[in-house]
């Protein structure tokens, strides 16, 4: 595990709890509350990860092993291209779905995500197929 990921936790508190008392002081609106709670809390959570990574022996072999093993590496990568496709699927749906249901504008956002993800497919694909 890479030692700046410690660091990065506190930030992600810091940042948190910035956002919680600006949305308090109603310098921000209330989205940015919640948005400030959930951010605080994932690097509380990491803090807490991190602190069990550098404090259990086992743990931390344990984890080394699960992060550098080849076939866990394959599983990861495959889950990413399942989800990719399901995310495309599903905005083809929500495309025609939101026109059935004269929704013009979020078929077009959809339509337009769909596009998007395409295109940094198509370009992601030629740079790793010259890298590789």
């Amino acid at each position: 595990m890479k030692a700046y990921r410690r660091y990065l936790s506190f930030i992600w508190v810091a940042i948190g709890v910035a956002l919680c008392i600006l949305s308090l002081f109603k310098v921000l609106d209330d989205f940015w509350l919640s948005f400030g709670i959930v951010v605080a809390a994932v690097g509380f959570l990491q803090i807490i990860k991190n602190y069990k990574y550098y404090s259990n022996q086992e743990y931390r072999e344990q984890k080394d092993i699960e992060y550098n093993d080849e076939r866990n590496k394959y599983i990861s990568m495959k889950a990413w291209a399942w989800s990719g496709y399901i995310v495309v699927l599903a905005l083809g749906v929500a495309v025609i779905g939101a026109r059935i249901l004269g929704q013009p504008q979020l078929s077009e956002f959809a339509a337009c995500t769909i596009c998007f993800i395409i295109v940094v497919y198509w370009i992601s694909y030629y740079i790793l197929r010259r890298k590789y």
